[in-house]
């Protein structure tokens, strides 16, 4: 706990931590509150996987523009441009269920909320990395950062369940924008938030720009090979269920579990090797628990690989933030950690649809395997980057002439 002590000591962070976890709760929630609602109005599960499949669609390929806001206009505009975006659209889309309109409109509502999601994640990150100098202090700030990612996907659908037991479905949906729309406003009200606004180097010109150097391209794949492996999992091991009579649910809490876990170990303890080391083996280990999915365990070892597949995945997910926020300069890492959003979600939706191809037409043994191959080849990739020497990156004019908040080029 000392560990966790020291890097929340710094100024303004615990407030930033507090009020992401906050934000946060909006990616446990949004996705059953919609569904529901949307099954509800329709009648249609078909119907409500589209409305919650275009939310992810619109979050994944719009996360980066709302960085590239934060790092051109500043934090506090991005947050506030798009939380009142998100209010209105999560407006529309209840407007529509209330006047009972054609159950078609909603998927376009829900593309509109889903492209208006405020990019919290990815300005808390950049506050950590600007305001905490030490890298050990920002591998505990991301552990821990992991292990509330992996409690709001248990606090979120609980809530969800107890807003639909006591007020009509429709309201899951209010509930749920009034919970994002609270975070944000108290993100935005930060002092550390306002601290990084007021000294951030000035970013110009169109387009992204996120110093895409060899490293950054790299660790961004990997991202997204991790991800893959981990939509794979899921898919798999919910066949698996199938086959062995019990519940996925079961299941995919001990991969939750699993990673709550092995986070808040990682972000206490202090590990020899450097961020590409540690994650070379983390990958390696995560690639090897789920290689032994494929032979169809029985139901107690299955849960045991579960739990340790969420145990290395925790930290694997610390060190690449970490890894993202130093490959970019300190006047493009809100766009950085964006990318990594959608590195994550664009990698998910594609290993549960390619491992799901794999389990209809084979088996979900192979399944399992597939995902495997992507976790065991980032492990691969990474340890080329470990034994050779990395390229030496050429600072950016911002990085030349300005100095982070906290004093440290």
């Amino acid at each position: 706990m000392a560990r966790y002590r020291t890097a929340l000591a710094h100024p303004g962070i615990a407030r930033v931590v507090a009020a992401a976890f906050v934000c946060r709760m909006l990616s446990g929630m949004v996705s059953l509150a919609l569904l529901l609602v949307a099954k509800d109005a329709s009648g249609s599960y078909a119907n409500a996987g589209s409305v919650s499949g275009a939310y992810a669609v619109a979050l994944a390929f719009t996360s980066p523009v709302w960085g590239r806001v934060a790092d051109r206009h500043g934090a506090r505009t991005a947050l506030a441009w798009s939380a009142s975006l998100q209010s209105l659209s999560f407006g529309l889309f209840v407007a529509l269920v209330a006047a009972s309109a054609w159950p078609a409109l909603l998927v376009p509502a829900a593309f509109l909320a889903g492209a208006a999601t405020p990019p919290a994640a990815a300005i808390s990150n950049a506050v950590y990395m600007a305001v905490v100098s030490g890298e050990e202090d920002r591998k505990t700030l991301f552990a821990l950062c992991g292990l509330l990612t992996e409690s709001v996907f248990v606090c979120g659908p609980l809530l969800v369940a107890a807003t639909v037991m006591v007020l009509p479905a429709l309201y899951a949906v209010v509930v749920t924008a009034a919970v994002s729309a609270i975070g944000v406003l108290w993100l935005r009200a930060a002092p550390a938030v306002r601290l990084v606004d007021r000294e951030r180097p000035p970013l110009t010109g169109p387009g992204l720009r996120i110093d895409w150097n060899r490293r950054q391209v790299h660790i961004q794949l990997v991202v997204a090979a991790a991800a893959f492996a981990i939509g794979g999992v899921q898919v798999s091991v919910t066949a698996h269920a199938g086959e062995l009579g019990t519940h996925a649910g079961l299941f995919l809490a001990a991969l939750a579990c699993g990673g709550v876990l092995g986070s808040f170990l990682y972000g206490g303890l202090r590990l020899p090797g450097s961020g590409p080391a540690q994650l070379t083996v983390a990958l390696a280990l995560y690639g090897g628990c789920i290689l032994a999915l494929g032979p169809g365990p029985g139901t107690l070892l299955t849960l045991a690989l579960l739990v340790a597949i969420g145990f290395v995945n925790g930290p694997a997910d610390a060190i690449e933030t970490v890894l993202v926020g130093e490959y970019a300069s300190a006047a493009t890492r809100a766009q950085a950690f964006a990318v990594l959003v959608a590195s994550n979600w664009v990698g998910f939706a594609a290993g549960s649809f390619v491992t799901g191809v794999v389990v209809q037409h084979v088996s979900p043994g192979f399944g399992a395997l597939t995902a495997a191959a992507a976790a065991l080849l980032a492990a691969a990739s990474m340890a080329v980057t470990v034994v050779r020497k990395p390229p030496r990156l050429r600072p950016s004019a911002a990085e030349q002439s300005v100095e982070s908040p906290t004093g440290h080029p």
